[in-house]
């Protein structure tokens, strides 16, 4: 991807974040991104072309950063452990790219539908990602765990966590919402299947 391109699709998206979708019209993204209007359509064909572009890059950004955080996976492993660090790792990525974050998970009821659309795809994949790994570390370690219901629980409280850094003074409050988000993992694995992980939040 051009300089130029990522420059527009910056000032697109750093738009829709401030003032909405409804007002990120090729007018406004043009000026925000301190190009004419032709410049504009040349190189996005119209508004629709321009937002695709954007969710495009966005969802590839998300996805490779939420792969990331997935740890890897040793003979033996404590599936809660797992849960519980890769949770931790995830709040690494989001506030690495917040803007990004942000954007992916934003409500704006002015969104297209493809918007949604793509947001749930999305999600499901990583759901789909965790259920497996999830499924194979309890295999390892031969014990038993409704992987379904952990992977749901863990993509639900990943998102809520990622709100909450990303919120006005939230990466403050980043080992707090850690402590919590692990303490989170380790009893929705122990609710699943695996034996009772004592201890209290924040350890």
């Amino acid at each position: 991807m051009s300089a130029r391109r990522d420059q527009i699709l910056d000032a697109a998206r750093d738009l829709i974040l401030r003032e909405g979708y409804a007002q990120a019209s090729m007018h406004a993204v043009a000026r925000a991104a301190g190009l004419t209007r032709p410049a504009l359509y040349a190189e996005f064909g119209d508004r629709d072309g321009l937002f695709t572009a954007l969710l495009d890059r966005e969802e590839e950004r998300a996805l490779a950063m939420a792969t990331a955080t997935i740890p890897e996976i040793r003979p033996g492993a404590d599936p809660a452990e797992v849960a519980a660090a890769a949770t931790d790792l995830f709040l690494d990525v989001v506030l690495a790219a917040p803007d990004t974050w942000r954007f992916v998970l934003l409500r704006d009821r002015a969104l297209p539908p493809v918007a949604h659309e793509r947001v749930a795809r999305g999600r499901a994949v990583l759901r789909e990602r965790s259920e497996v790994m999830i499924r194979l570390i309890a295999a390892m370690g031969e014990r038993e765990v409704d992987a379904e219901l952990v992977s749901y629980t863990a993509i639900s409280t990943s998102e809520t966590a990622a709100r909450l850094v990303l919120a006005e003074g939230g990466a403050q409050r980043r080992e707090a919402i850690a402590a919590t988000l692990r303490w989170i993992a380790r009893r929705a694995v122990a609710a699943a299947g695996i034996e009772e992980v004592a201890g209290g939040a924040g350890e």
